[in-house]
Protein backbone atom coordinates (compact mmCIF):
# COMPACT_ATOMS: atom_id res chain seq x y z
CA UNK A 1 0.00 0.00 0.00
CA UNK A 2 2.81 2.11 0.50
CA UNK A 3 3.27 3.07 -3.10
CA UNK A 4 -0.42 3.89 -3.42
CA UNK A 5 -0.08 6.01 -0.86
CA UNK A 6 2.60 8.17 -2.33
CA UNK A 7 1.41 8.41 -5.14
CA UNK A 8 -2.08 9.64 -3.91
CA UNK A 9 0.00 12.04 -2.03
CA UNK A 10 2.25 13.32 -5.18
CA UNK A 11 -1.15 13.25 -7.21
CA UNK A 12 -3.17 15.43 -4.99
CA UNK A 13 0.21 17.52 -4.39
CA UNK A 14 0.68 18.32 -7.96
CA UNK A 15 -3.33 19.17 -8.81
CA UNK A 16 -3.10 21.25 -5.81
CA UNK A 17 -0.13 22.98 -6.71
CA UNK A 18 -1.95 23.29 -10.37
CA UNK A 19 -4.90 25.16 -9.20
CA UNK A 20 -2.83 27.24 -6.87
CA UNK A 21 -0.87 28.28 -9.45
CA UNK A 22 -3.28 28.73 -12.39
CA UNK A 23 -4.48 32.31 -10.34
CA UNK A 24 -0.94 33.02 -9.60
CA UNK A 25 0.06 33.02 -13.19
CA UNK A 26 -2.95 34.53 -14.11
CA UNK A 27 -2.62 37.73 -11.68
CA UNK A 28 0.92 38.02 -12.41
CA UNK A 29 -0.14 38.47 -16.26
CA UNK A 30 -2.69 41.26 -14.93
CA UNK A 31 -0.13 42.52 -13.22
CA UNK A 32 3.05 43.02 -15.72
CA UNK A 33 0.19 43.71 -18.65
CA UNK A 34 -1.65 46.33 -16.08
CA UNK A 35 -5.16 44.90 -17.90
CA UNK A 36 -8.37 45.35 -15.81
CA UNK A 37 -11.24 42.44 -15.76
CA UNK A 38 -14.65 44.42 -17.30
CA UNK A 39 -16.79 44.72 -15.05
CA UNK A 40 -19.58 42.49 -16.37
CA UNK A 41 -16.89 39.71 -16.03
CA UNK A 42 -16.03 40.23 -12.62
CA UNK A 43 -18.81 38.14 -10.91
CA UNK A 44 -17.54 34.80 -13.78
CA UNK A 45 -14.06 35.75 -12.53
CA UNK A 46 -14.27 35.43 -9.03
CA UNK A 47 -16.69 32.73 -9.26
CA UNK A 48 -14.37 30.91 -11.74
CA UNK A 49 -11.38 32.18 -9.02
CA UNK A 50 -13.20 30.37 -6.43
CA UNK A 51 -13.81 27.03 -7.41
CA UNK A 52 -10.30 27.30 -8.26
CA UNK A 53 -9.17 28.09 -5.28
CA UNK A 54 -11.57 25.78 -3.47
CA UNK A 55 -10.46 22.76 -5.49
CA UNK A 56 -6.76 23.40 -4.62
CA UNK A 57 -7.67 23.65 -0.96
CA UNK A 58 -9.91 20.20 -1.29
CA UNK A 59 -6.51 18.70 -3.10
CA UNK A 60 -4.23 20.27 -0.59
CA UNK A 61 -6.16 18.72 2.15
CA UNK A 62 -6.38 15.71 0.80
CA UNK A 63 -3.06 15.39 1.11
CA UNK A 64 -3.01 15.55 5.01
CA UNK A 65 -5.96 12.35 5.39
CA UNK A 66 -3.21 9.31 5.48
CA UNK A 67 -5.49 6.60 6.44
CA UNK A 68 -8.41 7.79 3.68
CA UNK A 69 -8.70 4.16 1.73
CA UNK A 70 -7.90 4.69 -1.93
CA UNK A 71 -9.20 2.47 -4.52
CA UNK A 72 -7.33 2.06 -7.90
CA UNK A 73 -9.65 3.66 -9.33
CA UNK A 74 -10.27 6.24 -7.73
CA UNK A 75 -6.07 6.04 -7.70
CA UNK A 76 -6.21 6.63 -11.41
CA UNK A 77 -8.85 9.46 -11.95
CA UNK A 78 -6.32 11.26 -9.75
CA UNK A 79 -3.12 10.70 -11.73
CA UNK A 80 -4.96 11.64 -14.54
CA UNK A 81 -6.23 14.81 -12.74
CA UNK A 82 -2.92 15.72 -11.69
CA UNK A 83 -1.32 15.08 -15.00
CA UNK A 84 -4.21 17.01 -16.65
CA UNK A 85 -4.23 19.61 -14.53
CA UNK A 86 -0.55 20.05 -14.85
CA UNK A 87 -0.30 19.93 -18.44
CA UNK A 88 -3.42 22.51 -17.84
CA UNK A 89 -0.76 24.69 -15.96
CA UNK A 90 2.10 24.89 -17.81
CA UNK A 91 -0.12 25.26 -21.55
CA UNK A 92 -1.70 28.13 -19.82
CA UNK A 93 0.93 29.65 -18.86
CA UNK A 94 2.08 30.93 -22.51
CA UNK A 95 -1.31 31.15 -24.05
CA UNK A 96 -3.11 33.26 -20.31
CA UNK A 97 -0.05 35.61 -21.21
CA UNK A 98 -1.24 36.32 -24.46
CA UNK A 99 -4.87 36.47 -23.68
CA UNK A 100 -4.45 38.72 -21.27
CA UNK A 101 -2.26 40.60 -23.44
CA UNK A 102 -4.84 40.33 -25.93
CA UNK A 103 -7.86 41.54 -23.32
CA UNK A 104 -5.13 44.41 -22.50
CA UNK A 105 -4.50 45.41 -25.58
CA UNK A 106 -8.20 45.52 -26.21
CA UNK A 107 -8.49 47.38 -23.18
CA UNK A 108 -5.78 50.06 -24.60
CA UNK A 109 -7.40 50.31 -28.12
CA UNK A 110 -10.66 50.63 -26.49
CA UNK A 111 -8.81 53.88 -24.26
CA UNK A 112 -7.47 54.52 -27.73
CA UNK A 113 -10.28 54.97 -29.30
CA UNK A 114 -12.01 56.74 -26.54
CA UNK A 115 -9.61 59.37 -26.57
CA UNK A 116 -9.96 59.89 -30.25
CA UNK A 117 -13.65 59.96 -30.13
CA UNK A 118 -13.05 62.64 -27.11
CA UNK A 119 -10.93 64.23 -29.16
CA UNK A 120 -13.12 64.35 -32.30
CA UNK A 121 -16.49 65.11 -29.90
CA UNK A 122 -14.18 68.26 -28.71
CA UNK A 123 -13.08 68.70 -32.42
CA UNK A 124 -16.57 69.12 -32.99
CA UNK A 125 -18.22 70.90 -29.95
CA UNK A 126 -15.30 73.86 -29.73
CA UNK A 127 -14.26 74.26 -33.24
CA UNK A 128 -15.01 77.86 -34.77
CA UNK A 129 -17.71 76.11 -37.36
CA UNK A 130 -21.04 74.42 -37.42
CA UNK A 131 -20.92 70.71 -37.50
CA UNK A 132 -23.85 68.46 -38.18
CA UNK A 133 -25.41 65.09 -38.71
CA UNK A 134 -28.82 64.42 -40.23
CA UNK A 135 -30.84 61.69 -41.20
CA UNK A 136 -32.51 60.76 -44.73
CA UNK A 137 -35.71 62.87 -43.88
CA UNK A 138 -33.26 66.11 -42.85
CA UNK A 139 -34.51 65.64 -39.00
CA UNK A 140 -31.58 66.69 -36.95
CA UNK A 141 -29.49 63.76 -34.94
CA UNK A 142 -26.48 65.94 -33.70
CA UNK A 143 -25.14 69.91 -33.97
CA UNK A 144 -22.11 70.85 -32.03
CA UNK A 145 -21.86 73.64 -29.50
CA UNK A 146 -20.86 76.46 -32.50
CA UNK A 147 -24.73 75.79 -33.55
CA UNK A 148 -25.90 76.27 -29.93
CA UNK A 149 -24.18 79.35 -29.48
CA UNK A 150 -25.37 81.11 -33.01
CA UNK A 151 -28.57 80.32 -32.48
CA UNK A 152 -29.13 79.96 -28.31
CA UNK A 153 -30.22 76.82 -28.33
CA UNK A 154 -29.73 73.82 -25.57
CA UNK A 155 -28.01 70.52 -26.73
CA UNK A 156 -31.16 68.97 -26.99
CA UNK A 157 -33.58 71.49 -28.84
CA UNK A 158 -33.40 70.71 -31.74
CA UNK A 159 -32.48 66.95 -31.90
CA UNK A 160 -35.92 65.18 -33.70
CA UNK A 161 -36.28 67.72 -35.45
CA UNK A 162 -36.38 69.47 -39.52
CA UNK A 163 -35.14 72.81 -40.42
CA UNK A 164 -38.69 73.75 -41.36
CA UNK A 165 -39.52 73.54 -37.52
CA UNK A 166 -36.41 75.73 -36.13
CA UNK A 167 -35.69 78.20 -38.29
CA UNK A 168 -37.91 81.04 -38.37
CA UNK A 169 -37.87 81.74 -42.25
CA UNK A 170 -40.10 79.19 -44.42
CA UNK A 171 -37.92 80.00 -47.75
CA UNK A 172 -34.47 80.03 -45.45
CA UNK A 173 -35.82 76.29 -44.72
CA UNK A 174 -36.77 75.27 -47.99
CA UNK A 175 -33.24 75.96 -49.22
CA UNK A 176 -31.10 74.30 -47.32
CA UNK A 177 -33.68 71.00 -47.37
CA UNK A 178 -33.38 71.01 -50.75
CA UNK A 179 -29.48 71.29 -50.52
CA UNK A 180 -29.78 68.36 -47.93
CA UNK A 181 -31.57 65.98 -50.59
CA UNK A 182 -29.75 67.13 -53.48
CA UNK A 183 -26.63 65.26 -51.83
CA UNK A 184 -29.07 62.01 -50.86
CA UNK A 185 -30.10 62.21 -54.56
CA UNK A 186 -26.58 62.54 -56.35
CA UNK A 187 -24.75 61.22 -53.55
CA UNK A 188 -21.96 63.71 -53.84
CA UNK A 189 -20.47 65.93 -51.41
CA UNK A 190 -22.33 69.57 -52.27
CA UNK A 191 -20.66 73.13 -51.43
CA UNK A 192 -22.72 76.02 -51.18
CA UNK A 193 -23.47 79.20 -49.69
CA UNK A 194 -26.53 79.30 -47.20
CA UNK A 195 -28.38 82.11 -45.16
CA UNK A 196 -29.70 82.32 -42.95
CA UNK A 197 -31.39 84.43 -40.02
CA UNK A 198 -30.08 84.77 -36.29
CA UNK A 199 -32.30 85.08 -33.38
CA UNK A 200 -31.34 88.39 -34.11
CA UNK A 201 -32.76 88.81 -37.11
CA UNK A 202 -29.58 89.23 -38.60
CA UNK A 203 -28.49 87.23 -41.70
CA UNK A 204 -25.69 84.70 -40.94
CA UNK A 205 -23.95 83.50 -44.36
CA UNK A 206 -22.39 79.94 -44.23
CA UNK A 207 -20.30 78.54 -46.72
CA UNK A 208 -21.43 74.61 -46.29
CA UNK A 209 -19.98 71.34 -47.32
CA UNK A 210 -22.74 68.80 -47.10
CA UNK A 211 -21.49 65.16 -47.76
CA UNK A 212 -23.34 62.04 -47.47
CA UNK A 213 -21.96 58.60 -45.71
CA UNK A 214 -23.80 55.54 -44.11
CA UNK A 215 -24.27 54.59 -40.45
CA UNK A 216 -22.69 51.36 -40.57
CA UNK A 217 -24.62 50.48 -37.34
CA UNK A 218 -27.96 50.97 -38.76
CA UNK A 219 -27.00 50.63 -42.76
CA UNK A 220 -29.16 54.02 -43.07
CA UNK A 221 -27.99 56.73 -45.08
CA UNK A 222 -26.83 60.00 -43.11
CA UNK A 223 -26.26 63.89 -44.13
CA UNK A 224 -22.80 65.74 -42.54
CA UNK A 225 -22.12 68.90 -42.72
CA UNK A 226 -19.65 71.48 -41.68
CA UNK A 227 -20.75 75.04 -41.91
CA UNK A 228 -17.84 78.11 -41.65
CA UNK A 229 -19.54 81.71 -41.04
CA UNK A 230 -18.32 83.65 -43.57
CA UNK A 231 -20.70 86.72 -42.64
CA UNK A 232 -17.98 88.71 -42.61
CA UNK A 233 -16.25 87.79 -45.76
CA UNK A 234 -19.73 88.80 -47.70
CA UNK A 235 -20.06 92.28 -46.34
CA UNK A 236 -16.48 92.55 -47.04
CA UNK A 237 -17.67 92.16 -50.45
CA UNK A 238 -20.78 93.41 -50.55
CA UNK A 239 -18.71 96.48 -49.18
CA UNK A 240 -16.08 96.12 -51.85
CA UNK A 241 -19.20 95.69 -54.46
CA UNK A 242 -20.80 98.83 -52.94
CA UNK A 243 -17.48 100.69 -53.20
CA UNK A 244 -16.38 99.61 -56.52
CA UNK A 245 -20.17 100.33 -57.76
CA UNK A 246 -19.71 104.02 -56.01
CA UNK A 247 -16.00 104.42 -57.45
CA UNK A 248 -17.83 103.64 -61.29
CA UNK A 249 -20.56 106.23 -60.93
CA UNK A 250 -17.97 108.61 -59.34
CA UNK A 251 -15.99 107.76 -62.70
CA UNK A 252 -19.13 108.13 -64.89
CA UNK A 253 -19.25 111.79 -62.78
CA UNK A 254 -15.70 112.44 -63.61
CA UNK A 255 -16.43 111.19 -67.54
CA UNK A 256 -19.48 113.68 -67.57
CA UNK A 257 -17.52 116.52 -65.95
CA UNK A 258 -14.30 115.89 -68.66
CA UNK A 259 -17.42 116.23 -71.39
CA UNK A 260 -18.76 119.36 -69.66
CA UNK A 261 -15.27 120.74 -69.89
CA UNK A 262 -14.43 119.84 -73.16
CA UNK A 263 -17.99 121.14 -74.13
CA UNK A 264 -17.34 124.53 -72.34
CA UNK A 265 -13.80 124.27 -73.51
CA UNK A 266 -14.90 124.05 -77.34
CA UNK A 267 -17.19 126.98 -76.69
CA UNK A 268 -14.75 129.46 -75.33
CA UNK A 269 -12.61 129.06 -78.50
CA UNK A 270 -15.71 129.64 -80.64
CA UNK A 271 -16.51 132.39 -78.55
CA UNK A 272 -13.01 133.88 -79.22
CA UNK A 273 -13.38 133.48 -82.99
CA UNK A 274 -16.83 134.64 -83.44
CA UNK A 275 -17.50 138.40 -84.91
CA UNK A 276 -20.92 139.01 -84.45
CA UNK A 277 -23.49 138.75 -81.35
CA UNK A 278 -25.41 136.02 -83.48
CA UNK A 279 -22.72 134.03 -83.59
CA UNK A 280 -22.10 134.46 -80.06
CA UNK A 281 -25.95 133.32 -79.26
CA UNK A 282 -25.56 130.54 -81.40
CA UNK A 283 -22.47 128.71 -79.80
CA UNK A 284 -24.22 129.25 -76.49
CA UNK A 285 -26.89 127.67 -77.40
CA UNK A 286 -25.30 124.38 -79.80
CA UNK A 287 -23.49 124.05 -75.88
CA UNK A 288 -26.80 124.37 -74.55
CA UNK A 289 -27.54 121.50 -76.49
CA UNK A 290 -25.14 119.52 -75.44
CA UNK A 291 -24.67 120.35 -72.05
CA UNK A 292 -28.46 119.81 -71.29
CA UNK A 293 -29.36 116.92 -74.29
CA UNK A 294 -32.70 116.47 -72.25
CA UNK A 295 -33.92 119.63 -72.27
CA UNK A 296 -35.21 122.45 -74.70
CA UNK A 297 -34.02 126.77 -74.32
CA UNK A 298 -34.32 129.95 -75.86
CA UNK A 299 -31.90 133.04 -75.72
CA UNK A 300 -33.41 136.51 -75.54
CA UNK A 301 -31.93 139.54 -76.55
CA UNK A 302 -33.40 143.06 -75.74
CA UNK A 303 -34.51 145.36 -78.53
CA UNK A 304 -32.25 148.57 -79.15
CA UNK A 305 -35.99 150.14 -78.20
CA UNK A 306 -35.44 148.89 -75.00
CA UNK A 307 -39.53 148.16 -75.08
CA UNK A 308 -39.47 144.20 -75.79
CA UNK A 309 -37.55 140.84 -75.71
CA UNK A 310 -37.43 138.55 -78.69
CA UNK A 311 -36.09 135.58 -79.19
CA UNK A 312 -32.63 135.44 -80.96
CA UNK A 313 -31.77 131.39 -81.05
CA UNK A 314 -33.44 128.22 -79.43
CA UNK A 315 -31.98 124.22 -79.29
CA UNK A 316 -34.82 121.39 -78.83
CA UNK A 317 -38.06 120.35 -79.82
CA UNK A 318 -40.33 121.81 -76.96
CA UNK A 319 -41.61 125.20 -77.42
CA UNK A 320 -42.73 126.62 -74.01
CA UNK A 321 -42.34 129.87 -74.21
CA UNK A 322 -42.89 133.18 -76.32
CA UNK A 323 -41.44 134.48 -79.48
CA UNK A 324 -41.68 138.11 -77.96
CA UNK A 325 -42.68 139.33 -74.98
CA UNK A 326 -42.06 142.05 -72.85
CA UNK A 327 -39.57 143.35 -70.06
CA UNK A 328 -41.90 142.97 -67.41
CA UNK A 329 -42.80 139.38 -68.32
CA UNK A 330 -40.02 137.66 -66.80
CA UNK A 331 -39.03 137.74 -63.25
CA UNK A 332 -35.66 137.25 -64.37
CA UNK A 333 -35.17 140.40 -66.28
CA UNK A 334 -37.17 142.45 -63.32
CA UNK A 335 -35.17 141.01 -60.62
CA UNK A 336 -31.92 141.01 -62.56
CA UNK A 337 -31.17 137.37 -61.24
CA UNK A 338 -32.21 133.83 -61.99
CA UNK A 339 -35.79 132.37 -61.70
CA UNK A 340 -36.48 129.07 -61.03
CA UNK A 341 -40.21 127.20 -61.35
CA UNK A 342 -40.28 123.40 -60.86
CA UNK A 343 -42.51 121.29 -58.92
CA UNK A 344 -40.00 120.79 -56.70
CA UNK A 345 -39.04 124.46 -56.18
CA UNK A 346 -42.93 126.43 -56.22
CA UNK A 347 -41.17 129.92 -57.62
CA UNK A 348 -42.69 132.72 -59.96
CA UNK A 349 -44.23 132.27 -62.71
CA UNK A 350 -42.83 134.09 -65.59
CA UNK A 351 -45.59 135.57 -68.15
CA UNK A 352 -44.01 134.58 -70.72
CA UNK A 353 -44.63 131.08 -70.54
CA UNK A 354 -46.93 129.13 -72.88
CA UNK A 355 -49.87 127.93 -70.80
CA UNK A 356 -50.66 125.10 -69.86
CA UNK A 357 -47.07 125.48 -67.82
CA UNK A 358 -45.60 121.92 -66.82
CA UNK A 359 -41.88 120.57 -66.25
CA UNK A 360 -38.93 123.10 -64.92
CA UNK A 361 -38.18 126.48 -66.12
CA UNK A 362 -35.10 128.29 -65.36
CA UNK A 363 -34.35 132.01 -66.79
CA UNK A 364 -31.03 133.41 -65.99
CA UNK A 365 -30.43 136.91 -66.69
CA UNK A 366 -27.13 138.32 -69.16
CA UNK A 367 -25.18 141.29 -68.47
CA UNK A 368 -22.89 143.10 -70.99
CA UNK A 369 -20.54 145.45 -69.02
CA UNK A 370 -23.22 145.57 -65.73
CA UNK A 371 -26.02 146.15 -68.91
CA UNK A 372 -29.12 143.45 -69.08
CA UNK A 373 -29.31 142.36 -72.85
CA UNK A 374 -31.55 139.50 -72.36
CA UNK A 375 -31.90 135.94 -70.56
CA UNK A 376 -31.33 132.24 -71.11
CA UNK A 377 -33.92 130.45 -70.53
CA UNK A 378 -34.01 126.57 -70.07
CA UNK A 379 -37.27 124.27 -69.68
CA UNK A 380 -36.87 120.34 -69.08
CA UNK A 381 -39.81 117.78 -68.43
CA UNK A 382 -38.89 117.32 -64.95
CA UNK A 383 -36.70 119.14 -63.15
CA UNK A 384 -33.45 120.89 -63.38
CA UNK A 385 -30.27 120.06 -60.51
CA UNK A 386 -28.56 122.21 -59.02
CA UNK A 387 -25.51 121.27 -60.90
CA UNK A 388 -27.33 122.62 -64.24
CA UNK A 389 -28.50 125.23 -62.65
CA UNK A 390 -24.35 126.60 -61.83
CA UNK A 391 -23.45 125.35 -64.93
CA UNK A 392 -26.17 127.69 -66.98
CA UNK A 393 -25.20 130.30 -64.50
CA UNK A 394 -21.85 130.11 -65.75
CA UNK A 395 -23.10 129.92 -69.22
CA UNK A 396 -24.50 133.14 -68.74
CA UNK A 397 -21.58 134.73 -67.29
CA UNK A 398 -19.36 133.70 -70.09
CA UNK A 399 -21.70 134.73 -72.67
CA UNK A 400 -21.69 137.94 -71.18
CA UNK A 401 -17.76 138.09 -71.35
CA UNK A 402 -17.93 137.13 -74.29
CA UNK A 403 -20.28 139.82 -75.71
CA UNK A 404 -17.53 141.95 -73.62
CA UNK A 405 -14.87 140.86 -75.87
CA UNK A 406 -16.42 140.89 -78.45
CA UNK A 407 -17.34 144.72 -78.11
CA UNK A 408 -13.76 145.30 -77.58
CA UNK A 409 -12.74 143.37 -80.77
CA UNK A 410 -15.39 144.54 -82.80
CA UNK A 411 -13.44 148.35 -82.00
CA UNK A 412 -9.62 147.09 -82.12
CA UNK A 413 -10.35 145.81 -85.44
CA UNK A 414 -12.28 149.10 -86.45
CA UNK A 415 -9.19 151.06 -85.46
CA UNK A 416 -7.86 148.70 -86.50
CA UNK A 417 -8.89 148.42 -90.12
CA UNK A 418 -10.23 152.20 -90.51
CA UNK A 419 -8.42 155.22 -90.57
CA UNK A 420 -9.44 157.26 -87.69
CA UNK A 421 -10.28 160.79 -89.62
CA UNK A 422 -12.39 159.70 -92.58
CA UNK A 423 -13.51 156.23 -91.01
CA UNK A 424 -12.52 154.79 -94.51
CA UNK A 425 -10.55 151.89 -94.66
CA UNK A 426 -6.62 152.28 -94.08
CA UNK A 427 -3.96 151.17 -96.33
CA UNK A 428 -3.02 147.93 -94.74
CA UNK A 429 -6.54 146.74 -94.87
CA UNK A 430 -6.47 147.37 -98.91
CA UNK A 431 -3.47 145.82 -99.50
CA UNK A 432 -4.84 142.61 -97.96
CA UNK A 433 -8.63 143.07 -99.32
CA UNK A 434 -7.10 144.10 -102.90
CA UNK A 435 -5.28 140.90 -103.10
CA UNK A 436 -8.12 138.68 -102.13
CA UNK A 437 -10.46 140.33 -104.89
CA UNK A 438 -7.64 139.86 -107.35
CA UNK A 439 -7.25 136.19 -106.84
CA UNK A 440 -11.41 135.79 -106.67
CA UNK A 441 -11.52 137.61 -109.96
CA UNK A 442 -8.38 135.40 -111.46
CA UNK A 443 -10.89 132.48 -110.47
CA UNK A 444 -14.20 133.71 -112.27
CA UNK A 445 -12.45 135.14 -114.98
CA UNK A 446 -13.50 138.81 -114.03
CA UNK A 447 -11.61 141.91 -113.91
CA UNK A 448 -11.04 144.02 -110.74
CA UNK A 449 -10.77 148.32 -111.27
CA UNK A 450 -8.67 150.35 -109.22
CA UNK A 451 -9.08 154.61 -109.26
CA UNK A 452 -6.25 156.22 -107.38
CA UNK A 453 -7.03 159.69 -106.74
CA UNK A 454 -5.24 162.79 -105.07
CA UNK A 455 -6.73 166.49 -104.04
CA UNK A 456 -5.16 169.09 -105.66
CA UNK A 457 -3.03 171.51 -104.41
CA UNK A 458 -4.20 170.51 -100.73
CA UNK A 459 -1.09 172.06 -99.31
CA UNK A 460 -2.05 175.67 -100.24
CA UNK A 461 -5.12 174.53 -98.95
CA UNK A 462 -4.10 173.32 -95.67
CA UNK A 463 -1.71 176.40 -95.40
CA UNK A 464 -4.86 178.90 -96.24
CA UNK A 465 -7.51 177.25 -93.65
CA UNK A 466 -5.62 175.52 -91.39
CA UNK A 467 -5.14 171.74 -90.46
CA UNK A 468 -8.57 171.52 -88.84
CA UNK A 469 -10.69 172.97 -91.69
CA UNK A 470 -8.68 170.68 -93.86
CA UNK A 471 -9.70 167.54 -91.89
CA UNK A 472 -13.32 168.62 -92.14
CA UNK A 473 -12.60 168.36 -95.97
CA UNK A 474 -10.80 165.16 -96.05
CA UNK A 475 -14.23 163.71 -94.20
CA UNK A 476 -16.48 165.43 -96.34
CA UNK A 477 -14.50 163.76 -99.50
CA UNK A 478 -14.87 160.60 -97.80
CA UNK A 479 -18.65 161.05 -97.08
CA UNK A 480 -19.11 161.34 -101.03
CA UNK A 481 -16.62 158.09 -102.28
CA UNK A 482 -18.61 155.97 -99.58
CA UNK A 483 -22.30 157.53 -100.92
CA UNK A 484 -20.91 157.54 -105.04
CA UNK A 485 -19.50 154.11 -104.75
CA UNK A 486 -21.28 150.10 -105.03
CA UNK A 487 -22.27 148.44 -101.71
CA UNK A 488 -19.17 146.20 -102.73
CA UNK A 489 -16.70 148.61 -103.48
CA UNK A 490 -13.77 149.09 -101.22
CA UNK A 491 -12.62 153.14 -100.69
CA UNK A 492 -9.55 153.86 -98.60
CA UNK A 493 -7.72 156.57 -97.30
CA UNK A 494 -4.67 155.58 -99.07
CA UNK A 495 -2.81 158.36 -97.27
CA UNK A 496 -2.44 161.94 -96.56
CA UNK A 497 -4.79 163.52 -99.32
CA UNK A 498 -4.89 160.23 -101.30
CA UNK A 499 -7.85 157.90 -101.56
CA UNK A 500 -8.03 154.18 -103.07
CA UNK A 501 -11.25 152.87 -104.53
CA UNK A 502 -11.09 149.00 -105.28
CA UNK A 503 -14.24 147.86 -107.62
CA UNK A 504 -14.53 144.15 -108.15
CA UNK A 505 -16.04 143.22 -111.91
CA UNK A 506 -15.96 146.39 -113.71
CA UNK A 507 -14.73 146.70 -117.14
CA UNK A 508 -12.74 149.66 -118.54
CA UNK A 509 -15.18 151.42 -120.18
CA UNK A 510 -17.62 151.19 -117.22
CA UNK A 511 -14.64 152.23 -115.23
CA UNK A 512 -13.79 156.01 -117.31
CA UNK A 513 -17.51 156.25 -116.71
CA UNK A 514 -17.50 156.13 -113.14
CA UNK A 515 -14.51 157.73 -112.25
CA UNK A 516 -15.58 161.08 -114.59
CA UNK A 517 -18.51 161.01 -112.28
CA UNK A 518 -16.84 161.02 -109.68
CA UNK A 519 -14.34 163.79 -110.61
CA UNK A 520 -17.33 166.12 -111.34
CA UNK A 521 -19.05 165.07 -107.71
CA UNK A 522 -15.79 166.47 -106.17
CA UNK A 523 -15.09 169.51 -108.21
CA UNK A 524 -18.78 170.99 -107.25
CA UNK A 525 -19.18 169.22 -103.95
CA UNK A 526 -19.83 172.31 -101.05
CA UNK A 527 -17.71 172.43 -98.34
CA UNK A 528 -18.90 174.28 -95.21
CA UNK A 529 -16.70 174.59 -91.52
CA UNK A 530 -19.93 175.78 -89.47
CA UNK A 531 -21.23 178.56 -90.86
CA UNK A 532 -17.97 179.32 -92.83
CA UNK A 533 -18.53 178.34 -96.70
CA UNK A 534 -14.75 176.86 -98.14
CA UNK A 535 -13.58 176.89 -101.43
CA UNK A 536 -14.45 174.13 -103.71
CA UNK A 537 -11.33 171.52 -104.53
CA UNK A 538 -10.37 169.16 -106.90
CA UNK A 539 -8.65 166.22 -107.40
CA UNK A 540 -6.89 164.13 -110.34
CA UNK A 541 -7.73 160.48 -110.67
CA UNK A 542 -5.58 157.74 -112.17
CA UNK A 543 -7.37 154.30 -112.74
CA UNK A 544 -6.35 150.72 -114.07
CA UNK A 545 -7.95 147.43 -114.89
CA UNK A 546 -5.93 144.27 -113.45
CA UNK A 547 -4.45 141.76 -115.48
CA UNK A 548 -4.23 137.60 -114.70
CA UNK A 549 -1.21 136.99 -112.17
CA UNK A 550 -0.93 140.64 -111.35
CA UNK A 551 0.31 141.77 -107.79
CA UNK A 552 -0.91 144.01 -105.36
CA UNK A 553 2.12 146.10 -105.90
CA UNK A 554 1.76 146.71 -109.63
CA UNK A 555 -1.70 146.93 -109.61
CA UNK A 556 -2.01 149.80 -107.63
CA UNK A 557 1.60 151.24 -108.99
CA UNK A 558 -0.30 151.34 -112.43
CA UNK A 559 -3.21 153.28 -111.16
CA UNK A 560 -0.82 155.58 -109.00
CA UNK A 561 1.67 156.12 -112.20
CA UNK A 562 -2.07 157.26 -114.22
CA UNK A 563 -2.80 159.65 -111.19
CA UNK A 564 0.80 161.02 -111.27
CA UNK A 565 0.21 161.98 -115.03
CA UNK A 566 -3.26 163.22 -114.50
CA UNK A 567 -1.10 165.66 -112.27
CA UNK A 568 1.02 166.34 -115.26
CA UNK A 569 -1.03 167.19 -117.71
CA UNK A 570 -2.91 169.72 -115.76
CA UNK A 571 -4.68 168.39 -112.79
CA UNK A 572 -8.64 167.52 -112.18
CA UNK A 573 -8.85 165.22 -114.90
CA UNK A 574 -8.76 161.27 -115.24
CA UNK A 575 -6.22 158.96 -116.81
CA UNK A 576 -5.87 155.72 -117.40
CA UNK A 577 -3.04 153.34 -117.37
CA UNK A 578 -1.45 152.19 -120.57
CA UNK A 579 0.85 149.56 -120.76
CA UNK A 580 4.42 150.83 -122.25
CA UNK A 581 5.44 147.30 -123.40
CA UNK A 582 3.59 147.95 -126.97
Amino acid sequence: MEPIYWNCIIAHGITAFSYFGIPIVIGVFFAKTKATIPSKFWLAFFLSGGFVLFCGFHHCLAIFEPHMVVSVLHLGVLDFMAFVSFFALLYLMPTAYQIVEAIAKSQQDTRELQRSQQMLQLFLDQGPFGAYIKDEQSTMLYYNQELQSRFSVDPQEWLGKTDSEFLTDPQEARRVMENDQMVLKTLQPLRVIEEVKLPNNQPCYWLSFKFPFTDYATGDRRIGGISIDITQSIEAQRSLTDLNRQLEEKALELEAKKRELIYLSDMADMLYCCESEDEVYKVVALTCSKLFPNTSGYIYTIANSKNYVQRNTFWGDERSSKEIFSLSECWALRRGKFNLLSPHNSGLMCSHLIHPVSGAHLCVPLFRQGELVGILHIYALEKISLEDQQITEILARTLGFALNNLMIKQRLTHENLRDGMTQLFNQRYMQTITEQRLAEAERLGQPVSVIFLDIDNFKSYNSRYGHLTANVVLQGLAKLLLKSIRSFDIACRWGGEEFVVVMPNMSLETLRKRAEELRVDVEQMQLKDGNQILEGITASFGIAVSEPGITVKDFLNRANQAMLEAKRTGKNRVREYISTRN
